[in-house]
């Protein structure tokens, strides 16, 4: 027999010359009925080939190749960007406000501000105020305050307090205008300017509480 347990087929033709004799003829049967089968057994694993690679107690068992993951995967075509989540595709951000904004009016102005485009805001209050909106004036230095501090914000609030035409908002334009004084350390300045305010009942108890910081 070959490796395996595959068998010659010479071995085969020299069973069948002896058979033929009638004194052997047993002898033949019994060598050939193994041999055929294991000729059987042997051209099966041959045309089964790399397949049947793996024996369970004697038996054959057929193996399929495990596929190629990666060849698995390239074969896959990518997702469109339309069947994705709204979540997952990439969104513009919105531009920033930009100062070539403008406003024609005091709430205008402030939504400027609101979106952050405070420069924006100023220069539309600065233009309302010099059309006579001494509450834009007023509103004009709040937002120079909050933008660069009391060294703008002081000059606007006295020229609103000053100013005999803006109304109550006079008296909140000679606060602010005291407050600043105080902050940048001009102590005559701060007084002069909350000194106007203790003849007047709204501002008073702030006025005072503006000058005891001076003391």
């Amino acid at each position: 027999m070959q490796e395996g347990g595959a068998l010659r087929p010479a071995w085969l033709a020299r069973a069948g010359a002896w058979a033929r004799r009638p004194h052997t003829a047993k002898g033949a049967i019994i060598l050939m009925t193994p041999a055929s089968s294991a000729l059987v057994l042997a051209r099966k694993h041959r045309s089964a080939g790399a397949s049947l690679s793996v024996r369970e107690q004697g038996v054959p068992v057929a193996v399929e190749p495990p596929p190629n993951e990666a060849e698995a995967r390239a074969s896959i075509p990518p997702e469109p960007a339309s069947a994705r989540p709204a979540q997952d595709q990439v969104r513009p951000r919105s531009a920033p406000p930009t100062g070539h904004e403008t406003a024609t009016s005091v709430e205008g102005a402030l939504a400027l501000e609101q979106r952050g485009n405070r420069e924006g805001a100023i220069a539309a209050l600065r233009a309302l105020g010099e059309a006579g909106d001494g509450r834009a004036r007023f509103l004009q230095g709040k937002a120079e305050k909050e933008l660069s501090g009391c060294a703008r914000a002081r000059e606007t609030f006295a020229r609103v307090g000053g100013d005999p035409t803006a109304g109550a908002v006079t008296f909140d334009a000679r606060l602010e205008e005291g407050r600043c004084a105080r902050l940048l350390g001009d102590a005559d300045g701060a007084r002069r300017a909350l000194e106007t305010l203790l003849d007047v009942p709204s501002h008073r108890e702030r006025a005072l509480t503006e000058l005891r910081e001076l003391d």
